[in-house]
């Protein structure tokens, strides 16, 4: 089965070679074998190295809708492109889109179908597989082992099953964009906590707690304007896997969709289609019958749900630890009463849910096939890594500035260690302990000025850093959470199997549908086990026998 390989021997070829980490040369290394040692010519290579002359470069490029830029900056004018240009790398964008990850990926659909791909773009895990079959990347194998910072490969020895998936037939095609798997998607529970004071309300603590919160605040009125405008929770049209999405709901009942978990015997098996999945949804069809979801979900993106929390419309939120920097934070000053805080999600069993944590890399960095500088991509994330971590690194120029706008995604290619945010938030919890930010690395010493500012000045700006990763933040119910072994993370691993890359995307939306026709109601919850069966006969089944031969392989 293309694709398929042995975690051990891709590391081991992609890590074998060693690399001089100085100098300025070409992207190879020549070397004539069973020459003279006067007559063999090693051309060293430098990681950081400027192209000249310059090199102009094509390429397709998502912004997420929360981008902000200061004052006479833009999508092509800004410190991340300056700092391009000075490396001699002058990108040419065919063309930008500024919104969600479905709108990018539907528009470079259309581009991969005209078979005219720019050199550089970001391609989810189906698009990889597509381009790689279709012989138009190119393998960048080499260029990783001879470019890679130690830093850069660092982070997948960390996160070894990211480098994986972008592997096919023991050739590196890709440069995953991997992120902080506990803070970045990981789920807790956000709640209007000024809502709980108005209307007399305890912090729930158990899912009865919780469910009686959403009814509280759908019928209540907790933002006084004597109108029932208001909802229980938010979602989007995505129901799972977007923003918002419910999964950490889903949670709350030991159903985990969209992921692979392993079952008492150690295989893999498909969340999605747990009987779990059933009575959450049957929950959530419940709600919705009630007035408690927004009748409109369907058709709302996560900007249009964002909105809704932006203007008071929502009390309760399912989403990640930086879900308060956007767009609470936006919601906080609008309006300054506002008060939002992380908890755990209870379980329908008593205690803390189980929450999913996701695959670390669902996107990837590639380079067109025969672009004359295929290092491009290596040397970008490289870069990366020193102006936010590194000797040169410059943190308020290039990763989170002075007024809290977040610089480093004005990046083309970025990449975090899956344990950042965690370490983050450790470190600098115990540097506010001892009123001592010394040991802090740039990225740290930068949130603990910020929560300092925030706690003697109330900056509203850097509200949502202090309960992202401050000491009352997201990141510490996610560390009592990691530490508890309350974390279920992605169980498979590898590149998209066969059958993934023919059904995956129709089997994704024939279960969105289906679950959003049930809490709609257009659909008898009883609907979801023909959704099983279909599933498992459209391509499921083959696709779980594929990921379980990959699960057997790493043994």
């Amino acid at each position: 089965m293309k694709g398929k390989q042995s975690l051990s021997f891709i590391l081991s070829t992609l890590l074998l070679t060693s690399v001089i980490l100085s100098g300025c040369g070409e992207n190879k290394n020549v070397k004539s074998e069973g020459a003279s040692e006067a007559k063999q010519q090693e051309t060293t290579i430098n990681p950081l190295g400027k192209y000249d002359p310059p090199i102009d470069v094509t390429a397709a490029k998502f912004i997420t809708q929360d981008v902000k830029y200061p004052d006479g900056q833009s999508e092509e004018n800004n410190a991340w492109e300056s700092l391009y240009k000075e490396m001699g790398i002058n990108l040419k964008y065919d063309w930008i889109v500024k919104g969600t990850d479905a709108q990018y990926f539907q528009k470079l659909n259309v581009t991969i179908a005209s078979g005219d791909i720019p050199d550089l773009m970001m391609v989810n895990s189906t698009q990889l597989k597509q381009l790689v079959e279709a012989d138009m990347l190119e393998d960048i194998t080499d260029a990783y082992n001879q470019y890679a910072t130690p830093e850069v490969k660092s982070i997948f020895e960390k996160d070894k099953m990211a480098l994986q998936s972008a592997a096919f037939d023991n050739k590196l095609y890709a440069i995953p964009k991997t992120e902080p798997m506990i803070g970045g998607q990981t789920p807790v529970l956000w709640v209007r906590t000024d809502w709980l004071k108005k209307l007399n309300l305890p912090e729930p603590k158990t899912w009865e707690d919780v469910l009686n919160t959403m009814k509280a605040f759908t019928t209540q009125d907790p933002d006084g304007n004597s109108k029932q405008d208001t909802f229980g929770v938010a979602l989007s049209k995505e129901v799972v896997n977007g923003y918002p999405s419910v999964n950490g709901f889903f949670n709350a009942y030991g159903a985990y969709p969209r992921i692979w978990t392993k079952d008492s015997s150690g295989k893999l098996i498909y969340g999605s289609i747990q009987p779990e999945v059933k009575t959450a949804l049957a929950q959530l069809a419940d709600m919705y019958k009630a007035g408690e979801l927004d009748k409109e979900f369907g058709v709302k993106d996560g900007s249009k749900v964002a909105e809704s929390l932006v203007n008071d419309r929502v009390g309760l939120l399912f989403g990640p630890s930086w879900a308060v920097q956007w767009p609470l934070q936006d919601n906080k000053k609008k309006n300054n009463e506002a008060e939002w805080r992380a908890l755990a999600i209870p379980s329908i069993d008593g205690g803390d849910a189980a929450v999913q944590m996701p695959f670390g890399a669902s996107f990837y960095f590639v380079v067109k096939k025969g672009v004359t500088h295929p290092e491009i991509v290596i040397k970008m994330a490289n870069l990366f890594t020193e102006k936010l971590y590194g000797q040169s690194a410059d943190y308020l120029k290039y990763g989170v500035d002075a007024e809290g706008i977040t610089t480093a995604k004005y990046s083309f290619v970025d990449l975090a260690a899956p344990d950042k945010d965690l370490k983050r938030s450790q470190n600098v919890a115990e540097a506010l302990k001892n009123t001592d930010p010394s040991k802090l690395n740039p990225e740290e010493k930068s949130t603990y000025d910020k929560i300092i500012t925030f706690q003697q000045e109330g900056d509203l700006n850097f509200y949502g850093e202090t309960y992202q990763s401050g000491p009352d933040g997201a990141m510490m119910v996610l560390q009592k959470l990691w530490d508890g072994k309350k974390i279920v993370s992605e169980g498979y691993g590898g590149a998209p199997t066969e059958t993934m890359g023919e059904k995956k995307a129709t089997l994704d939306k024939m279960e969105t549908e289906i679950f959003t026709k049930i809490i709609y109601g257009a659909a008898s919850i009883d609907s979801f086990d023909k959704f099983v069966e279909d599933w498992k006969k459209l391509g499921g089944e083959q696709i779980t026998k594929e990921v379980n031969e990959w699960n057997a392989s790493q043994k």
